[in-house]
């Protein structure tokens, strides 16, 4: 766990404010980006053309639409 605060920070608790909440979550979404952006030019490699496009839109689009839904969440709170 010192790992994972070391890198995330200290995750507020239950009882801490939600905006605090939502932001660390934002910036555990934003650190966690850019094993995206080198796994995902491997996984394009690994299968053909348009299976690769397919995989790729698929484990990336969950990701956008979580980020977007929390910046508006972030956007209500403030």
């Amino acid at each position: 766990m010192p790992v994972f605060n070391r890198y995330f920070g200290v995750k507020p608790g239950p009882d801490a404010p939600k905006l605090d909440r939502l932001l660390w979550f934002r910036g555990y979404y934003l650190k966690n980006f850019p094993l995206y952006v080198v796994l995902l030019p491997f996984l394009l490699l690994a299968f053909p053309q348009p299976l690769g496009v397919i995989i790729l839109a698929a484990s990336f689009a969950p990701w956008l639409l979580g980020f977007i839904r929390l910046n508006v969440e972030i956007r209500r709170e403030r």
